[in-house]
């Protein structure tokens, strides 16, 4: 039996892998249970010079935070 997959939290700054194989790193914004084609997924800025808005699957985290921060 596999365990649940951890959710992304919003105000976490998470590591996530396209389906093109580039890897982003954003700070997320909101949770969804449907972001597209019924599967959970997340809102959320990128991190760096030009934080554009992006969005993605919870199956495309590849690194999870060391911590926390919070988002007014």
């Amino acid at each position: 039996m596999t365990e649940p997959m951890r959710r992304p939290r919003v105000g976490e700054i998470i590591v996530y892998k396209l389906f093109s194989g580039s890897i982003r790193r954003c700070l997320v914004t909101a949770v969804h249970d449907n972001i597209k084609n019924g599967q959970r997924g997340f809102d959320g800025y990128r991190t760096g010079a030009s934080p554009l808005p992006v969005w993605g699957y919870d199956h495309q985290i590849v690194e999870w935070p060391q911590k926390e921060v919070e988002v007014e």
